[in-house]
């Protein structure tokens, strides 16, 4: 049912049950607000989005009161702005005003605020309440209650999200603080994204504190790469070095969250990294250029035929999957296909974390079917049935390799790489765009954000050189191009490009197979 209301003198039409800040909007006008947040229950305690109403004498919390019929509501008045002013010198009165060392500094709601309706200075004549500084809530989260502005979204998120319930209020007035319950800490599985919710400087990332100022740094939007829930995340970098995750809402995927274990995952896109072609000589590896690399790879597989394994790893990105079935139909016609990926876990929930810590399995399983997996291929390369192996990831156990010449197309190096007589270095999804499809067939598109590291490349561009040099050209020239021909040869994404999937990617035309619809649901607030 709609209900109609104006707001600024704008009418306006939305659904029954929606709040005057959401109608605001929804009619392009923003309300300032530190408690509210669209993901968590709304208490309405910083007053910050008080705005004027017809239907009321006095201002009304616009997060939480829903929009009347023909009722008007004004966001930008002049007496509203007044409110807006002394609401932020109450908030301020004990603030330590500490920005320039606040790893907040830059990205913080109050600060924003502050240059929005108030810039003046303080009338407080006495000495500011003090409250605890650089508290470790857990060995993740560090917490400053001088700035905290008791908003409580951290402790409705373990309550409502996490459902942990690890954080209260304890105290009263302005000596009130936000705290651990007695015996526990700040340890749920989610818990980080109390830094992300925190609107000013009060909770921080331990890992992140003092690293580097945010206006340093570089965004780009990418996708967690930790299991097949495929998380959208911002991934912020500096100098070539990527410094953290943070979670990017998308209702269809993960709403506005991310799992601690996700985004701590960005460290391992500089750890153990395979930095340059490496071929075997004498029985021991030697760097090489990637031309004798690749000269190398193809004396090894060239005349394997159908003694030739060729593993896709379920970490593999859709542009690298499209680009090797290509390099098999076109120069590996007798190769066996088997598939490869990291081990399960056994910490799924009903939220977002996956037991698959693949973020593509679905991916190869609509490019190539259903593959035998690792354990299959030891078997084979037991019967001699196998005898040379190109391996596209590096996560194979060595032992299931052993007695094969080995090549290896790999981001980091692993006993498996190292004992392997060719190893090509690829890059990770940080350094190069590039597509994944989560286990509910949801595809989505992250962006490189930062340069190569060492001299690898990507997954597609090093099977079209393979290729050219078994004497077949792929016709291969960009990760977009690469996606558009697959898009073009596969039902599934049919229409699909980079630039349509946009920022939260679209589902495929055909659902997988693959999927486990047993699994619990995202949980949504």
């Amino acid at each position: 049912m709609a209900v109609n209301c104006k707001i600024n003198g704008k009418p306006v039409t939305v659904e029954t049950g929606t709040t005057v800040l959401e109608a605001a909007r929804s009619a392009g006008f923003e309300v300032p607000h530190f408690c509210y947040h669209p993901g968590l229950s709304r208490p309405a305690n910083c007053r910050m989005c008080l705005v004027d109403a017809s239907n009321s004498p006095k201002p009304i919390p616009s997060c939480y009161i829903g929009v009347a019929e023909n009722a008007e509501y004004t966001t930008d008045s002049d007496h509203v702005k007044e409110l807006r002013r002394a609401i932020l010198e109450f908030i301020l009165l004990n603030h330590p005003i500490d920005c320039p060392i606040c790893d907040q500094a830059g990205e913080c709601e109050l600060q924003d605020n502050y240059f929005a309706y108030s810039l003046q200075e303080s009338r407080l004549q006495t000495p500011k309440h003090h409250k605890p500084k650089a508290v470790a809530l857990s060995e993740k989260v560090t917490f400053d209650g001088e700035r905290c502005i008791v908003c409580t979204r951290c402790v409705r998120f373990c309550d409502e999200i996490a459902q942990t319930s690890e954080l209260g209020v304890i105290n009263r007035g302005e000596r009130s603080e936000i705290s651990v319950f007695p015996g526990k800490t700040l340890s749920n599985a989610y818990s980080m994204n109390v830094v992300d919710l925190c609107p000013v400087g009060a909770l921080t990332a331990t890992d992140f504190r003092f690293k580097c100022r945010v206006w340093f740094m570089e965004t780009v939007e990418s996708v967690c790469d930790g299991c097949a829930r495929g998380c959208n995340v911002h991934l912020d970098h500096h100098k070539g070095e990527v410094l953290r995750y943070r979670p990017r809402e998308n209702r269809q995927v993960n709403d506005w969250w991310i799992c601690d274990a996700g985004r701590m995952s960005y460290k391992t896109v500089h750890t153990d990294r395979v930095l340059a072609p490496v071929a075997a000589a004498d029985g021991r590896p030697v760097r090489v250029s990637w031309d004798e690399g690749l000269v190398a790879a193809r004396a090894l597989i060239k005349d394997a035929q159908e003694r030739l394994a060729v593993v896709l790893s379920a970490t593999l990105d859709n542009e690298a999957l499209f680009a090797v079935r290509r390099l098999l139909r076109a120069a590996l016609p007798s190769a066996r296909v088997y598939t490869s990926g990291r081990p399960d876990g056994t910490n799924q929930d009903a939220l977002l974390v996956r037991n698959d810590k693949n973020p593509n399995r679905a991916g190869v399983h609509v490019l190539f079917g259903a593959l035998p997996a690792v354990d299959v291929l030891a078997a084979d390369i037991r019967d001699r049935k196998v005898t040379h192996v190109l391996a596209f990831g590096g996560d194979i156990d060595p032992a299931a390799l052993r007695g094969t010449a080995t090549v290896f197309v790999a981001t980091h190096a692993n006993a498996a790489v190292q004992a392997a007589e060719v190893v090509l270095p690829m890059q990770t999804h940080a350094e190069h765009d590039g597509t994944f499809v989560n286990f509910a067939g949801h595809v989505q598109r992250f962006q490189g954000g930062i340069p190569p590291v060492g001299e690898a490349l990507a997954a597609w561009e090093i099977a079209g050189r393979l290729g050219r040099l078994l004497g077949a050209d792929l016709g291969l020239v960009s990760s977009g191009g690469v996606f558009k021909a697959l898009a073009a040869e596969e039902p599934a994404f049919a229409g699909m490009t980079h630039v349509n999937l946009g920022a939260g990617g679209r589902a495929l035309a055909v659902a997988p197979a693959a999927a486990d619809a047993a699994s619990p649901a995202p949980a949504t607030p």
